[in-house]
């Protein structure tokens, strides 16, 4: 059999094959990214922060205060804390924490221990020197 003739056999195959392939505009990173979603608590605080998705960016803003979260953090409902973070494949990274007592900005990074627990690493300047939250999903709403 002729090289060129296979080629094109293959060629064609492997057009027809990729043809019949779903398309949508959702890959599988962005159902592993938007598994952050969701209502999660600051267990010391007592206040929870809901995370969610404006494009290919990821939010934070309080949702429920507690009285601890409200005078040691400055909390106030429905106040945004978290901005701008980007999915890159294993956590969402390039986002901007809102300190709401003072204003102050910080970096912010989550990632994902398991279905129940992330983790918050909060930052200025450098990702080393970095203070840690562990945050729980809130089931009970």
């Amino acid at each position: 059999m002729n090289v060129s003739l296979i080629r094109n056999r293959l060629g064609a195959l492997s057009f027809l094959l990729f043809s019949f392939l779903p398309m949508t505009g959702n890959s599988s990173a962005d159902h592993t990214a938007d598994q952050i979603l969701g209502r999660w608590l600051f267990p010391s605080q007592g206040s929870s922060v809901e995370l969610y998705r404006s494009g290919d960016r990821y939010f934070g803003r309080v949702v429920d205060v507690s009285p601890v979260g409200e005078r040691q953090m400055g909390l106030v409902k429905d106040q945004l804390i978290m901005k701008n973070l980007t999915f890159d494949g294993r956590s969402w990274t390039g986002g901007e924490l809102i300190n709401p007592k003072t204003g102050n900005r910080f970096g912010v990074e989550l990632s994902m221990r398991d279905s129940r627990t992330l983790t918050a690493s909060i930052y200025k300047g450098f990702r080393w020197l970095s203070k840690e939250y562990v945050l729980t999903r809130q089931t009970n709403l």
